[in-house]
């Protein structure tokens, strides 16, 4: 069916003014002879309303048959298939409460998911392809816990695309990024467990709050095997820094501990 003629359009305008101005002050106009007109006269309707509502059901059904659909659209393909496992939900929920409390460990927690033979939920792969589309390292880091399903989104939504094209130095998306320690609490980095509480408790007692960051570093990076001791010694201490750096060392552990190899 052809599009409705401009006598049409023009009909159809007059209702509209019609309608809005009530027909008390504006007559029902006249429609374009041929099939539509004879419709509507073919009823009877004494009332001008009448007449109005008639006209309006005619010409209405008139425009939205006068448009042929498109062709039809491609259908949507999925994303390459990824073998690989969802994180668990409890490995998500951790990772909210990272980006919210400490997000120092992000880039380890992304490298434990890759590590771990894990693939990022949906809903955690959004939120991280919006945090970091403007860091090309992190945002490599996520395409990797990701797998195709981070493309394919970002293809789709270019709001979470990348927003440069900074080349990855080699070897930053498996590095994580180097953390200021002082060198007398860079020893501890290596040692077991009783070494590291024995050395770490006295100097956090001590401590003002502005040394909160070298001790976040070094609890960041010190080995996993030390951070369950050192929660436990950390949570005896009547005092904030000490309770702060506990809750650092039960997070890194849980988060880790969540997402190792399958």
């Amino acid at each position: 069916m052809n599009a409705p003629s401009e006598s049409a359009a023009e009909a159809w305008a007059e209702l509209v003014t019609a309608a809005l101005l009530g027909t008390d002050r504006r007559p029902v106009p006249d429609l374009p002879a041929g099939a539509l007109a004879d419709m509507v006269a073919d009823g009877v309707h004494t009332d001008p309303a009448d007449r109005m509502l008639a006209a309006v059901a005619a010409m209405a059904v008139a425009r939205r048959s006068a448009f042929v659909p498109l062709p039809p659209a491609a259908s949507l393909q999925p994303p390459e298939p990824d073998p690989r496992p969802i994180i668990p939900a409890v490995a998500a929920a951790t990772w909210r409460e990272i980006v919210a409390e400490w997000p120092v460990l992000e880039d380890e927690w992304t490298l434990a998911v890759v590590h771990g033979g894990w693939q990022l939920a949906a809903d955690v792969l959004v939120a991280t392809l919006a945090r970091h589309r403007t860091d090309p390292v992190r945002l490599a880091r996520v395409g990797r816990a990701a797998g195709p399903l981070a493309a394919w989104v970002a293809a789709h939504e270019p709001a979470l695309a990348a927003t440069g094209r900074r080349a990855v130095p080699p070897g930053a998306v498996e590095a994580l990024p180097d953390l200021p320690v002082p060198p007398e609490l860079a020893e501890l980095l290596a040692v077991d467990a009783h070494t590291f509480v024995g050395a770490l408790v006295p100097r956090v007692e001590v401590a003002t709050p502005s040394l909160k960051p070298v001790f976040v570093n070094l609890l960041a990076r010190c080995r996993p095997e030390v951070l369950a001791d050192t929660a436990a010694a950390l949570a005896t201490q009547p005092f904030g820094l000490a309770l702060a750096l506990a809750d650092l060392c039960r997070l890194r552990s849980r988060m880790l501990d969540e997402l190792r190899p399958r």
